[in-house]
């Protein structure tokens, strides 16, 4: 696999998890209530689920930055392979 495919599949892999987290931080609770069976949703904790999910977030996002860091390495390394 050379440099810039992986440059591509690491910059996709850091937008898709950003958004992933921000939509689990926003919208994480509410999803998973909607996703419990009818008789179980009356008595489903929301605050419980919401720091599920924060702690899920907070995953994505350092999975993200991750994916952020390689990124630009492996661009910088696309960028000095071009130029040779």
């Amino acid at each position: 696999m050379n440099f810039l495919t992986r440059v591509r599949l690491l910059w996709t892999a850091c937008i898709a998890l950003f958004v992933s987290a921000v939509v689990g931080l926003r919208w994480g609770a509410q999803i998973s209530i909607a996703m419990l069976p009818k008789p179980q949703r009356a008595f489903a904790d929301a605050e419980l689920l919401h720091s599920i999910w924060i702690t899920r977030s907070i995953f994505l996002f350092l999975l993200s930055a991750i994916c952020g860091v390689l990124g630009i390495y492996y661009s910088l390394r696309a960028s000095d392979a071009s130029e040779r």
